[in-house]
């Protein structure tokens, strides 16, 4: 294996969208789905770092909206099911796939996960940019050799929905679980997947649509108004209690917290104050250098719109 010493400054990213304790609840939940982002530091006027607010910070938000308007019997909740927001267009892999390309492929896609389909069409599991820390944990420390995804695929069943249920409950499963997607099945096959950021979006909507209101305009129902705005401020739904690294860090340290955590990216800290940001997507970029590659990627597969039918496409 190449020697090469890296650390934490030579891969973060500095150019980092932030928000405040006080902005509403719902303007911090825009700001992440406008930016594509799975959660922001929350810093002070000065830069000092006061929390996290993230995409789990958004679900646990909505779970208590959700609450609030079933407590005032509010006739607008609509019963959104995975089959009206799930995305179809999947990229997949099949379990002989190269680890290495598996890892590719989540960049080259800008993915967080990809479902692993059998031959037959069958969901087997997932590989996600966890599995991947797994991967560079075991060849690094571990001296385990390359091997096909089905070694560090993630194959727990109790992650999987069908295409009748419920917002609320794919809701839930994303509050109590460490989950960021959910494969939709269809007597075993793969059929669409649900993100946080696809409920999300579904919450956001409904409440836009029900209410004619905006992030940006604050027009709410008298509940829900800026007049009771320390309810629904960012404050009471963030993260306080955030885990940290320095710029000196070594990568395949950070790489074991992030498998050991449900954490998907670290705030780089110097002298109490925010400098940059390392996520799991920062870190498998540089495994190119700490892995070199001694063989060409295969084709990804992907999931037909609407269809459940896997097709090769060479790139």
């Amino acid at each position: 294996m190449q020697e090469v010493e890296l650390t934490v400054a030579d891969v973060m990213t500095t150019r980092l969208v932030t928000l405040t304790l006080r902005q509403h609840v719902l303007d911090g939940i825009d700001r992440l789905l406008q930016n594509e982002i799975s959660g922001a530091p929350i810093v002070d006027d000065d830069g000092h770092l006061l929390g996290m607010f993230s995409e789990k910070s958004c679900i646990n938000a909505f779970v208590v909206i959700d609450s609030e308007r079933r407590r005032r019997c509010d006739e607008s909740l609509q019963f959104v099911r995975a089959k009206d927001c799930m995305q179809t267009s999947l990229v997949t892999v099949r379990p002989d796939c190269d680890v290495f390309d598996a890892m590719n492929m989540l960049l080259t896609n800008r993915v967080s996960g990809l479902p692993v389909i059998d031959h037959s069409g069958q969901f087997r599991g997932v590989f996600s940019e966890r599995s991947a820390m797994r991967v560079l944990i075991d060849l690094t420390w571990n001296q385990m050799s390359r091997g096909p995804v089905s070694a560090w695929m993630d194959s727990d069943r109790a992650r999987t929905v069908t295409e009748q249920t419920l917002l609320p409950e794919m809701r839930t499963k994303f509050s109590e679980t460490h989950y960021r997607r959910l494969p939709v099945l269809n007597h075993g096959r793969l059929v669409g997947q649900i993100s946080r950021r696809d409920v999300l979006r579904a919450d956001l909507n409904g409440l836009i649509n029900n209410y004619q209101c905006s992030p940006g305009s604050l027009k709410f129902p008298e509940w829900f108004s800026p007049a009771p705005r320390q309810r629904w401020c960012v404050d009471n739904f963030a993260l306080k209690h955030v885990s940290t690294v320095g710029p000196d860090y070594d990568l395949m340290s950070v790489a074991q917290e992030f498998f050991l955590t449900s954490a998907r990216r670290f705030p780089v800290i110097t002298n109490g104050k925010l400098i940059g940001q390392i996520s799991r997507r920062d870190l498998l970029r540089s495994v190119q250098y700490l892995f070199p590659r001694d063989k060409p990627a295969q084709s990804p597969l992907y999931l037909s719109a609407g269809t459940g039918d896997v097709t090769t496409v060479l790139k």
